[in-house]
């Protein structure tokens, strides 16, 4: 019955949801639908047009098609971190994707070491995947990430709060971070590193 209530209050969401399935479709692609919202209609259009053949030729290709910045997602292997400077690409995502594509995956704190020591002076990195509070941007700035891109936290917190969730999360983390610093006796967000961390075999 909540639930119910709810969606009286809010018809116009419970519209776009409940009949339209709004959500379920990519932004990208929606004027290639022509209106067709379903998730059968989304994942057709998928089946249809992602291409597994997909390899560095095409990241060249769209190099030479973009002059703008180019940031590749996904990166979890030094060698191919070195490829992708290596033909352009102006910063990287260092990501497995949440770890829902490929049980048993690494994460990316363990991936993300290496690939700051190989390209870390070429490109900016940025770490994505299993942040959850302000000591784990703390964690892996010190691991070689130039920022930190938050993903959940911040839809659960608008979920549960609207855009007052949010900026909460944002407050707590920033507090996080800076309690944990003062801690490890750092004054500045430049000075984080692996000298910081418990386990030394990280710092090589």
């Amino acid at each position: 019955m909540r639930r119910f209530g709810q969606a009286v209050r809010r018809p116009g969401w419970s519209w776009d949801v409940g009949v339209r399935g709004r959500p379920h479709c990519l932004g990208n692609i929606s004027p290639v639908l022509h209106g067709r919202a379903g998730l059968e209609d989304f994942f057709g259009w998928m089946r249809a047009n992602f291409d597994p053949s997909v390899t560095w030729r095409d990241l060249e290709w769209v190099r030479a098609q973009w002059q703008g910045t180019l940031i590749i997602k996904g990166i979890m292997e030094s060698d191919d971190a070195a490829k992708a400077v290596d033909l352009g690409a102006d910063g990287l995502v260092v990501s497995n994707h949440g770890g829902r594509q490929l049980d048993g995956a690494m994460s990316v704190a363990q991936s993300l070491p290496a690939i700051a020591k190989r390209v870390g002076n070429r490109t900016v990195l940025l770490a994505d995947g299993g942040v959850r509070s302000g000591v784990d941007i703390v964690r892996m700035i010190a691991l070689g990430a130039s920022a930190v891109l938050i993903g959940r936290p911040w839809a659960f917190a608008l979920a549960g709060r609207g855009q007052a969730g949010v900026a909460h999360m944002l407050a707590l983390f920033e507090s996080e971070m800076r309690v944990t610093m003062a801690l490890a006796g750092l004054a500045d967000i430049a000075q984080i590193d692996a000298s910081i961390l418990a386990r030394t075999a990280l710092r090589d």
